[in-house]
């Protein structure tokens, strides 16, 4: 290191604790001006990242100025005095394989991005000058007001958002946590030139006064030696940030006292939702994470095996689901909270729910702290530590930024896992505040809506009650707390824990992907040994291919009603090994039924026989189902209340593809399904079926092999008459082929969101290597100006993203924008910024473009950073049937042969006004305030054209007269699943 670097540092920690797996090298340091920074060498590692967190946050608002925080950090973007263009560092980072963002909480700012390992150091210069000279020029305070309005539209009718506000509402008046954190245009613009503050100067004001070095945290990661690492901090001049001297906030008062406990609110949610939120001011335990307190008391109270609380509100039929958990507010207070989604027949017994809560807690506290509990958790959580999976770098370096504002050096990798105390008077203490008088009730449902003496809060417009709780109810809580319940007691120790971590007998046959190592009519079984990651951990995911799932939208219903009462069933006896690492997942697919089986490999291949044999032998729960049932309804039914830009997904896909069922659809056949059709169920899916088998990770062929046959077994006597699939009982979804030209536009009218959204979506064709790697780059060259242009310079919406999108053995490009403004003005826009950016392509320096294909090219060769991002990539290829494993190695070599005449050629053929092979698809959600009367219009004059702008009036259309595409041929060559009859084979 310099001696210049030297005299930048005060003070160095070189010991920071970290995993046993752990190869990385770690620094902390102090520099001059206070700002602590956490250095990591990573000479593996294939990005670069660093992040910035600063100790202020929304609770730091002028009260005459709500969203000023969170308007500043949208602002440092925009340019500095050493880079003054607006869109110089997202431009950097897009072109040398990175990318970027930041947020807002309460009480600090989080800034952070990665980017090619090579170029980290223009990064930092880029990203450093936030700090030291940011610009705020007039023009672009204007623009970005526009930004944090459009955001704030998304979010109005969001009940996650509506539901924080309410609670920040009941606060104590005057205390900051009840400020409103996002802003708008009209707090930050109009509101403020009312009272004569211009928003550009309090900018400069709120930058000047909070963003001072002493109250800054940094982590960068890199592949450099810490000594060169540590020397970009006085290159780049990270000392030279401005300290200020100030002491960090931490806010001694609690927002919700006597006066604002004890309460109940009723509220009213957009979607059909019912739940109830119970909430306990608690201590902000920041600095008690050597033992963690907080741990114990919400893994009891939120478990979910025999005896639990959430096993008794199950059995009653009162509640789908039950979580409990602390999070610290901000500095200086915290929040205990239970959060129950409710049953219809809940609904009704809100008092009684809440009674058996205090029941369950009076239990913890008579009982009094056990250590075996604590020693069980933190023996987990050692585990967990030492077999900890490997971070993306920019999730690390942000995690570890904000952490480092409270956590020693030392403890910064190892503070949410390690518990090395145990304490039981503060279990105690903190169990002690559990009680009635310190609780505050949310209570959601539409069954509130226009109830006598209902408000509205007053930034959302949510409809809400409060109501001081009544003695005599207020009594029975206390009195549950003092009466134990016959049903409710602590679980038992778990035998779960995995003991065995040592690697497996290493195969002799070698591979860089999955091997086929069994391929008959009943099952194909693809396996490989993990030699990356080298952790005791296994993958297992088997696919049910079975035709009946998806024939009709009953059968679609049905599949995902029986692995929903499923689930459930396994929930209370499968818990144990989730708390110890062994996961798995049920999900329906159109093909048939998927089970993944995930962590600790020693009891992993036992717990994958155990979930197979219990998929048929299970009962259903009259009670649960109707829970269930209705569960599933509402799920359905607020899908139509879902953001825009998740309904043109919905709408495209529904246009498209060959077989694809309707929300309505399954709503419609719901009145005819029962109990015993989806018992029975079960059975019926297994009257033709085909397994297909991945095994990854800590295991063996010959473990594989025996897996697979015990598999089929089980199986086949869950339904002893069930025969192998006939080969054209599974046929791989198509996507529909638009024609040459066609321009086509579908329309939903929503009536939930201001915003609207319009979704474009460019066939490009079949998959091919080719097609494939092409438009991934001009999807990579068109993203950050399509942000720059579409949301900052033209302010059309807050969502703006570009991809390249596979489906059914097609790819497309797509380009997507949500905000306020008139969706066919959008679309007009998107076409001519496509325009416009092809001209940026052609002019575009060769020096430059060199640098976007070796960017994209570092982007696809990133490895994945745990064995189970691996094994998804894996498996993508399987479920798919393309079994293409070298995919990504085709793409690259392809890749560095492309010139920019290649990339202009495609793009004139498929993509360009007028292109030859043009096949365009728009799908338009409309604002729920856009006049009806002249979208009609507008629909009426594209039918009378007929020629360019073709309106789709209903989702069949047009599959009804247009062809589909193909499938891309699959790289290895297999024969079809099944057998032939004719063949007999």
């Amino acid at each position: 290191m310099t001696d210049a670097n030297k005299n930048v540092v005060l003070e160095r920690h070189e010991f920071i604790l970290k995993g046993a797996q752990d190869e990385r090298e770690y620094r902390g340091l102090e520099l001059t001006n206070g700002i602590r920074v956490l250095l990591v060498s990573d000479p593996t590692t294939d990005k670069s990242a660093a992040a910035l967190d600063v100790n202020v946050g929304h609770l730091m608002d002028p009260w005459e100025l709500p969203g000023l925080a969170h308007f500043c950090e949208h602002m440092l973007f925009l340019g500095t005095a050493k880079y003054p263009s607006e869109n110089e560092y997202f431009k950097f980072l897009t072109a040398h394989a990175g990318r970027a963002n930041a947020n807002t909480a309460t009480d600090h700012t989080n800034y952070f991005f990665e980017v090619k390992p090579d170029q980290l150091p223009g990064a930092l210069d880029r990203f450093v000058q936030f700090f030291l000279s940011p610009q705020f020029t007039e023009s672009a305070t204007e623009r970005e007001v526009c930004a944090v309005d459009s955001e704030h539209s998304n979010n109005l009718n969001n009940d996650a958002w509506r539901f924080l506000q309410v609670h920040r509402s009941c606060a104590k008046p005057g205390h900051d946590y009840g400020k409103f954190g996002t802003g708008n245009k009209k707090t930050l613009l109009e509101d403020a030139r009312k009272q004569g503050i211009e928003p550009r100067d309090a900018l400069l004001q709120f930058h000047k006064k909070w963003y001072s070095s002493n109250i800054m945290t940094c982590c960068i990661i890199g592949k450099e030696s810490l000594d060169v690492l540590e020397s970009y901090l006085g290159t780049f001049e990270f000392a030279a940030i401005d300290n200020k001297k100030l002491e960090r906030q931490i806010w001694k008062e609690f927002p919700f006292g006597p006066e604002q406990l004890g309460k109940r609110i009723d509220v009213v949610p957009i979607k059909d939702t019912r739940q109830i939120s119970i909430s306990f001011p608690f201590p902000d335990l920041t600095g008690e994470f050597l033992s963690q307190p907080e741990h114990y008391i919400s893994h009891l109270i939120g478990h979910e095996g025999h005896g639990s609380l959430l096993s008794e509100l199950k059995r009653l039929g009162w509640v789908v689901s039950l979580q409990s958990g602390y999070v610290v507010q901000a500095a200086g207070f915290g929040n205990f909270q239970v959060g129950i989604e409710l049953s219809t027949e809940g609904l009704e017994h809100v008092d009684e729910i809440i009674q058996l809560m205090f029941n369950y807690i009076g239990m913890m506290q008579s009982s009094g702290p056990k250590q075996w509990v604590h020693e069980e958790l933190a023996e987990l959580r050692a585990v967990t530590f030492r077999f900890k999976d490997k971070e993306q770098p920019m999730a690390m370096a942000s995690c570890v930024a904000a952490r480092l504002q409270r956590i020693p050096f030392k403890h910064v990798l190892s503070s949410p896992h390690l518990l090395t105390n145990y304490e039981p008077v503060r279990i105690k203490e903190l169990l002690s505040m559990l009680i009635p008088s310190n609780m505050k009730i949310q209570v959601v449902s539409q069954k509130f809506k226009g109830q006598e003496g209902n408000t509205n809060e007053p930034v959302y417009g949510t409809e809400i009650k409060v109501t001081r709780i009544s003695s005599e109810t207020m009594q029975k809580y206390e009195e549950a707390l003092k009466t134990s319940h016959h049903a409710l007691h602590l679980p038992e120790k778990n035998q779960y824990i995995a003991t065995k971590f040592d690697q497996k007998p290493r195969e002799l046959v070698k591979s860089d992907h999955p091997r086929l190592i069994n391929d008959d009519e009943w099952s194909r079984v693809w396996f490989k040994q993990d030699d990356e990651y080298k952790m005791p951990k296994q993958e297992t995911k088997l696919a049910l291919t079975t035709p009946i799932v998806s024939q009709s939208p009953r059968m679609t219903l049905l599949s995902r009603l029986w692995l929903r009462c499923l689930s459930d069933s396994l929930a209370e006896e499968s818990y144990s090994a989730k708390v110890a690492g062994l996961n798995y997942e049920l999900e329906s697919s159109f093909f048939g039924v998927q089970m993944r089986v995930s962590g600790y490999a020693e009891k992993q291949a036992l717990f994958s026989k155990h979930l197979t044999k219990r998929l048929f032998n299970f009962k259903i729960d009259q009670t649960r189902f109707d829970v269930l049932f209705d569960s599933l309804k509402r799920d359905l039914t607020n899908h139509a209340f879902s953001q825009p830009y998740v309904l043109s997904q919905h709408y495209t896909e529904l246009l498209v593809v060959d077989k694809e069922w309707s929300k309505q659809q399954l709503l419609a056949v719901c009145e005819s399904v029962k109990l015993e059709d989806v018992q029975r169920f079960g059975k019926e899916m297994l009257q033709a079926f085909h397994l297909e088998l991945l095994v990854y990770g800590n295991s063996t062929e010959k473990e594989t092999i025996q897996l697979s046959k015990d598999l089929i077994d089980i199986l086949k006597s869950a339904a002893p008459s069930s025969r192998p699939l006939f080969r054209n009982e599974h046929i791989l979804r198509r996507e529909i082929q638009l024609n040459n030209g066609d321009e086509y536009i579908y329309r939903h009218l929503q009536t939930t969101h201001d915003v609207g959204c319009v979704q474009v979506t460019y066939q490009i064709g079949v998959q091919n290597t080719y097609d494939n790697a092409v438009i991934g780059l001009i999807k990579n060259l068109i993203t950050e100006p399509a942000f720059d242009t579409l949301r900052t310079k033209e302010s059309l919406g807050y969502i703006v993203w570009t991809r390249t999108h596979f489906n059914c053995g097609t790819v497309a490009l797509q380009i997507l924008v949500q905000g306020p403004k008139s969706v066919d003005h959008v679309l007009e826009r998107i076409e001519a910024f496509l325009e416009s950016v092809r001209k940026e392509i052609v002019e575009m320096p060769q020096e430059e473009f060199e640098n976007r294909v070796s960017g994209l090219i570092a982007q696809l060769e990133e490895k994945p950073k745990t064995l189970s991002c691996r094994f998804k990539k894996f498996w993508d290829e399987i479920e798919c049937r393309q079994y293409n494993f070298t995919r990504i190695e085709e793409d690259v070599e392809l890749l560095k042969t492309i010139k920019k005449e290649d990339v202009i050629a495609l793009f004139d053929k498929k993509i360009r006004k007028g292109a030859a092979e043009r096949r365009k698809l728009a799908v338009i959600v409309h604002g729920k305030s856009e006049d009806r009367a002249a979208v009609n219009e507008i629909i009426k004059k594209h039918l009378e054209d007929g020629k360019k702008k073709k309106e789709v009036l209903y989702l069949d259309q047009l599959r009804q007269f247009l062809p589909l595409y193909g499938q891309p041929i699959a790289a290895i060559n297999l024969k079809p699943i099944g057998i032939d009859p004719c063949l007999g084979q």
